[in-house]
């Protein structure tokens, strides 16, 4: 088969259980012909090769203890995407008669956790931004001021991913699962942008662009925080100073639905203490920006007259 990379295969310690290596090879060909993009046949061949080496069991025998003990030590994100992996491959070996039940089919869907995560403070895209590093201060502008995520970076082409518009660039950005946006470009980023030359905007040493770990490491080196960490600060920013427009960011973002977005939105002690001093009023009058539609203005109501269903 055609594979993402000829190297995977002298690294014996991702390789499946003898016994797994066939399906799991038709499993990825049948993913690879639905459409499935390179990073995700990558993860999907990894995540269930491991799970064949630990399990240890011809396919047919695994059983939903096994896949519940071996979940049991994960953290939350990495046990949804095992869960999940495992499923859909049993899907599969199911139609194809690899197996009769799905262990996957009774254990319990993961559920979501309290957002969590680093936002890139102030002072340190600042930092960042001073960096002697040019291609630090460029993977830093990228994250903080357009989201963007480290491999999303990496795929710049500066011939083909960058427009003209009448008010200012465009960036064309080649996103998760084939999926591709396009955003303004800040006047900041434009203008360092339009100093680089040649095809990719971070080269790679022996053709192509470069891999996610040459951004991530420059970013972490500038600012002293994680490159996702500037894609939260993005999301805040652009939340908070924009009307709170939560569609609008979830957009810029590339994020298939809004709770995700919200995910990455960091609440503002500020706006907490206004909420809770607002609470603790007992006037009973609501104060709120009437309709743009129907007519600007500010009108208030009485809270006594709230009522759910």
């Amino acid at each position: 088969m055609q594979y993402w990379t000829t190297n995977r295969r002298c690294i014996m310690h991702v390789e499946p259980r003898k016994d797994w290596a066939e399906p799991v090879e038709l499993w990825i060909d049948w993913l690879k012909a639905l459409g499935r993009t390179d990073d995700t046949l990558r993860t999907r061949w990894y995540q269930i090769s491991q799970f064949s080496r630990i399990v240890d069991k011809p396919i047919a025998d695994v059983t939903e203890d096994d896949l519940i003990f071996y979940l049991a030590g994960m953290g939350t994100e990495a046990k949804r995407g095992m869960r999940s992996c495992v499923k859909v491959f049993y899907q599969w070996a199911v139609r194809h008669e690899l197996a009769v039940l799905n262990p996957a089919d009774d254990v319990p869907s993961v559920p979501m956790t309290l957002p969590s995560g680093l936002i890139c403070p102030e002072e340190s895209i600042e930092q960042g931004l001073a960096s002697p590093d040019r291609d630090a201060r460029l993977a830093v502008m990228l994250g903080a001021f357009c989201g963007l995520r480290r491999i999303e970076m990496t795929r710049i082409n500066l011939a083909n991913d960058i427009e003209s518009a009448e008010d200012g660039k465009l960036l064309h950005i080649h996103g998760k699962g084939n999926k591709e946006r396009t955003l303004p470009i800040p006047s900041k980023l434009a203008i360092a942008l339009a100093q680089r030359d040649g095809t990719w905007l971070f080269p790679g040493a022996v053709g192509g662009h470069c891999g996610v770990d040459y951004v991530a490491k420059r970013i972490k080196t500038a600012t002293g925080y994680p490159s996702h960490s500037l894609r939260r600060r993005f999301a805040t920013a652009a939340y908070y100073r924009n009307g709170c427009n939560i569609v609008l960011v979830s957009r810029m973002l590339g994020h298939a639905n809004i709770a995700t977005t919200m995910r990455y939105i960091g609440l503002v002690q500020d706006e907490m203490r206004n909420a809770v001093e607002s609470a603790a009023r007992t006037d009973s009058s609501l104060t709120i920006s009437t309709n743009q539609i129907v007519g600007a203005g500010i009108a208030t109501y009485s809270l006594s007259t709230a009522r759910i269903g």
